[in-house]
């Protein structure tokens, strides 16, 4: 299974990230952690036919009297169309998973 990361979950990465990076004792250290993190790869969320999914998206759970945010909507809805799992912290997430099907990566 293929799971993406929302930045609710990547910012509670990035203090753990330069915790264990302020703990590593040299250069040579900080240099193989950056090496390693550079394997992630990254994907594009852009172009017309995304930003109509996500406004069918939207207008779907608004119609239910949910509130939905922009970038949850467009991250899900990629997530949606392409077939990954989503790994998140953010309850904005859960009227997608409930209504619309998003699969959600659960630690563990």
């Amino acid at each position: 299974m293929q799971v993406l990361v929302d930045s609710s979950v990547w910012i509670d990465y990035d203090v753990v990230l330069t915790e264990v990076l302020h703990g590593l004792p040299d250069e040579l250290h900080r240099q193989q952690a950056r090496e390693a993190l550079g394997r992630f790869w990254l994907v594009e969320m852009t172009g017309f036919d995304l930003a109509e999914k996500a406004a069918v998206h939207y207008h779907t759970l608004r119609a239910r009297g949910i509130p939905v945010r922009t970038a949850e909507c467009r991250l899900a809805t990629f997530c949606l169309d392409q077939g990954f799992a989503l790994l998140h912290s953010s309850p904005g997430y859960k009227p997608f998973e409930r209504f619309l099907g998003l699969t959600v990566a659960r630690p563990g």
